[in-house]
């Protein structure tokens, strides 16, 4: 194996047919970007000539001569191994202190080890603890394996779907009030659509509201406009809504429909044609009947203080060849009771695999999995869909020059 400086061309080729883990910090677009604001490095590694990996590094000037790394999420290899990646990394400090790299900083996307939808740990061909001695046998210190949000890094748990499965297996292995969720906002009749550029701030506006609303770290709003703009060609930003006069049309027929098997079945009854049976029957659609109109006088509610156009929920969506995630959302819990994060997710699922992914990743968990933590709604939530959940091995860092990176800290440079 052998490692050299490549051009921007080979990196693009190479990742046009990459099809394994990868951030989107890593795609091409998102290099366009860094590559216009700071120093950015690209590395391949080769094999028999055969370009088998890459490293896309990013650096700022620290001190005028002395330069800070990140490996955003990288290296990627394909086929991946522990061999590969300890030589590669080796490689890569070589490359960065040539370079008078003062720090590097992995957080590579790779599987630390597997874990159910209960977060218990999995016996899987997957599990890879050797990547951390990989590490740190390379001189890296490891910030821990971290259970809270640490808005400086990528959190360590995601709760992934396996969607090679038909769509009603997907739907039979969710859980029954997720899959009732679902069917019902269906029924409801809630619609989706992608929003446009010159509707960014209506995502925005949404996601933060729900953000401080539950608590989260905060995302900066102009980090989430650049995402958008940068990777507008590989996300769908959506927008899920219902119209209530649509809805109150469907009810009032639903109603109509059983006002009038009522109306039959009583004079069946009353001209001693009826059953035992019947009465029976009769006093249920009395019941749904009544539920009915209860559910009209709601929406009709709804309506008068809203309008009849609803807006839900809106989310954020990014791809690449390997799978499709969630990456931002939020929604007006004031209109849960119609389940938009719910239709929408479904219709993702089903944008996925339309677009030949295998793979949807409702993204970032904390790892706390208990009742206590502070994301447990989501962990909730995205647990209803029976995922499995990949635990990545977290960040990683090394110094190269220890006196100069303590001068820098105290000079707060760094």
């Amino acid at each position: 194996m052998q490692t050299s400086p490549i051009q921007e061309e080979t990196f693009k080729a190479f990742m046009a047919d990459y099809d394994s883990y990868c951030h989107y910090l890593h795609d091409p677009l998102y290099y366009d970007y860094i590559s216009s604001l700071q120093e950015t490095h690209l590395l391949g590694l080769y094999e028999d000539e055969a370009l088998v990996g890459v490293s896309m590094l990013s650096s700022r000037s620290v001190l005028k001569r002395y330069r800070m790394f990140t490996s955003h999420t990288g290296p990627l290899i394909q086929p991946f191994s522990n061999e590969r990646l300890q030589f590669f990394l080796k490689e890569i400090d070589a490359y960065v202190k040539g370079k008078n790299g003062l720090k590097t900083i992995h957080s590579p996307y790779h599987i630390y080890q597997m874990r159910n939808a209960e977060g218990e740990v999995m016996e899987s061909d997957m599990n890879n603890h050797e990547i951390v001695d990989i590490y740190r046998n390379q001189g890296y210190s490891h910030n821990g394996f971290t259970k809270q949000l640490v808005t400086e890094e990528l959190l360590r748990h995601q709760a992934v779907l396996d969607i090679s499965m038909s769509e009603e297996e997907l739907l039979k292995s969710m859980d029954k009030t997720t899959r009732y969720n679902t069917r019902t906002s269906e029924q409801m009749g809630v619609r989706l659509r992608y929003l446009e550029e010159n509707e960014y701030d209506k995502f925005i506006d949404i996601y933060k509201d729900t953000e401080e609303r539950i608590g989260f770290d905060p995302v900066s709003s102009q980090k989430i406009r650049n995402l958008l703009h940068v990777l507008k060609d590989r996300t769908y930003l959506t927008l899920s809504y219902i119209d209530l006069e649509e809805y109150l049309d469907r009810l009032s027929e639903e109603l109509e429909a059983l006002e009038a098997d009522r109306l039959d079945m009583q004079n069946k009854l009353d001209s001693g044609n009826g059953t035992k049976r019947m009465k029976g029957r009769l006093n249920e659609l009395k019941d749904l009947t009544a539920n009915k109109e209860k559910r009209i006088e709601k929406i009709r509610g709804v309506q008068a203080e809203y309008g009849s156009i609803i807006e839900l929920s809106a989310a954020m969506y990014y791809y690449n060849n390997h799978e499709m995630v969630y990456l931002f959302s939020g929604s007006y819990p004031e209109h849960s009771m119609f389940m938009g994060t719910n239709y929408t997710t479904w219709q993702m699922i089903k944008k996925a695999k339309s677009l030949g992914l295998r793979r949807f990743n409702l993204s970032g968990l904390t790892g706390d999995f208990t009742e206590d933590s502070k994301d447990y709604g989501v962990y909730k939530f995205k647990k209803g869909y029976d995922p499995f959940i990949e635990e990545l091995p977290g960040t990683f860092e090394k110094v190269f020059n220890r006196p100069v990176y303590k001068l820098a800290e105290k000079l707060r440079k760094v």
